[in-house]
C-alpha cells in the first residue's frame, strides 16, 4: 500500500467516525438540508499523469518494461465524471479517461513482442492507448449535513492497445516491422468513497477520497483511488485540485490478447459544476 493510499484510507476512516457521530437527520429532512445537496454532477479534471508497468504477449519470456526500456514520462490527459443523485442516499455515476502515450527509445536488450524480435541498438517508438469508461452506483450508508461516507461499486471498462514500431526481425527476416496488441478486461469493483465539509454550516471548502479494487484471482486485480480539495467559486462551481491513482491493474495475458500490469498516477485540477 502506498502513502498516498494510506492517507485516503485514514481520511475516509475519520470522515466516517465524525460524520456517524452527529445527529441524524429527521427521516422527512430535505436534501437542501445538505451542503452537499444537488442532483446531477459533472466534473472535469486535467490529469498530469505518469504510467509505469510491463506488458508481454502470453508468448513472449520477457514483458517491456515502460520505464526500464521506453523510458515514459509524464504528460497530461483528462478524466471525467456524471453523477446522477435519483435519491437522497442513492446515485448513478460514470467515469471516462483517456490515455495515450508514445515515446521512442534507444534499446538496451533485445525485446521480443508478438513474435517480432526487435534487437538491442535498435531504435524502436513505443505507442501506448488506453481508454477506460465506469458505469456505477454509490449508496451513502452515512449522509449527514456535513457529509457522507459511501459504498461504491462500477464495472470498469478497460481497452488498453500497446504497439511497437522499428527494425523488427520475424524468422531472422529484418524489416520495418509494427507488433501490436490489445486487452479488453471488463472489471466490476468495490470500494469506498466520502466527502467531508470541516467547516461547520459552510459548503465553501471541502475533502474528499475514494478507493476502489478488486482481486480476480487468477485472472488479476484492480485499484484506483483518489484524493481531492474543493474550494467554491460559486453556489454551483467548485474548483478542485489533489492526487489520482487512475489505475494500477494486473491482467494476464492469453493467447488472443495481452497481459499488463500498469499503473497511472498523478496531480489533478479541475472544475466541479453541480444543479
Amino acid at each position: 500500500m502506498t502513502c498516498v493510499q494510506g492517507r485516503i484510507i485514514s481520511f475516509l476512516i475519520v470522515a466516517a467516525l465524525y460524520l456517524f457521530s452527529l445527529p441524524g437527520l429527521n427521516a422527512q429532512a430535505k436534501e437542501t438540508d445538505d451542503l452537499d445537496a444537488y442532483k446531477y454532477r459533472v466534473t472535469g479534471l486535467w490529469w498530469y499523469s505518469h504510467p509505469s508497468g510491463s506488458i508481454r504477449a502470453s508468448s513472449d519470456k520477457v514483458a517491456f518494461d515502460l520505464d526500464k526500456d521506453f523510458r515514459f514520462g509524464s504528460y497530461s490527459t483528462f478524466s471525467g465524471m456524471f453523477d446522477w443523485h435519483f435519491k437522497r442516499k442513492h446515485h448513478f455515476t460514470f467515469n471516462a479517461s483517456p490515455v495515450y502515450s508514445s515515446s521512442t527509445s534507444t534499446l538496451s536488450r533485445d525485446i521480443t513482442f508478438r513474435g517480432v524480435t526487435y534487437h538491442l541498438g535498435t531504435t524502436v517508438t513505443s505507442d501506448l492507448s488506453s481508454l477506460a469508461f465506469a458505469p456505477g452506483y454509490q449508496w451513502d450508508f452515512i449522509r449527514r449535513r456535513q457529509g457522507y461516507v459511501a459504498l461504491a461499486t462500477s464495472i470498469n471498462l478497460l481497452d488498453t492497445t500497446a504497439s511497437l514500431t522499428g527494425i523488427g526481425t520475424v524468422n531472422n527476416v529484418s524489416a520495418t516491422r509494427t507488433a501490436s496488441g490489445s486487452v479488453l478486461a471488463p472489471l466490476p469493483v468495490l470500494g469506498t468513497k466520502g466527502r467531508w465539509y470541516p467547516v461547520h454550516d459552510s459548503s465553501r471548502f471541502s475533502l474528499d477520497g475514494g478507493l476502489q479494487g478488486m482481486y480476480f484471482f487468477g485472472y488479476g486485480n484492480f485499484l484506483y483511488a483518489q484524493g481531492t480539495a474543493q474550494v467554491a467559486l460559486h453556489r454551483n462551481l467548485n474548483l478542485k485540485a489533489g492526487y489520482q491513482m487512475g489505475t494500477r491493474l494486473s491482467v494476464h495475458g492469453t493467447n488472443d490478447h495481452i497481459g499488463l500490469r500498469m499503473t497511472q498516477k498523478g496531480p489533478i485540477v479541475g472544475l466541479e459544476f453541480s444543479w
